[in-house]
């Protein structure tokens, strides 16, 4: 199966939803477990986490 046909599939993990509706930043640890799933679901497991540039920093 290949990455897109999991995603048609609904098989990639989104964001969860925070208890009491609110938007907030993620922890550090929950931005590491959120890419861990991303590449788990797709088959790299892995696979190195692209680094922000400073122009969207």
């Amino acid at each position: 199966m290949t990455p897109l046909e999991r995603l048609l599939l609904e098989e990639v993990p989104v964001r969860p939803e925070r208890p009491g509706g609110g938007h907030s930043l993620w922890t550090q640890q929950e931005q590491d477990r959120h890419w861990e799933d991303l590449c788990n679901a797709v088959r790299r497991p892995g696979e190195k986490r692209p680094q922000q540039s400073e122009a969207a920093a």
